[in-house]
């Protein structure tokens, strides 16, 4: 393995540790796919550093185990955001001389 892989591994691991964030978090600040990440966390780590490697792990599976929560919560911000008119708020125009009956 090379040495940038290494110091890369354990810095994604000692951060992760630090900051609990995601692992897409994670893969966006340190310029990374979320693969190489999760690779690095779960792979490489325990061969460089046992220790670290199981604290990681107890994250990710704090992670794992509230995704479905996540998912939901922005589900609905999507929709929040995306409010459909009700016939309270819709404003209808009013047209001279069209005939809206036909």
């Amino acid at each position: 393995m090379h040495d940038y892989i290494k110091e890369r591994t354990l810095k994604i691991g000692e951060y992760i540790v630090e900051t609990r964030n995601t692992v897409r978090t994670i893969a966006r600040e340190f310029g990374v796919s979320k693969s190489t990440v999760h690779k690095d966390l779960t792979e490489r780590l325990p061969e460089i550093n046992p220790d670290l490697a199981n604290r990681v792990k107890e994250i990710l599976e704090y992670h794992k185990s509230i995704r479905h929560l996540r998912g939901g919560e922005a589900t609905k911000l999507k929709y929040h955001k995306e409010e459909p008119e009700t016939d309270s708020t819709k404003k209808y125009d009013i047209r001279k001389g069209v005939s809206s009956g036909l």
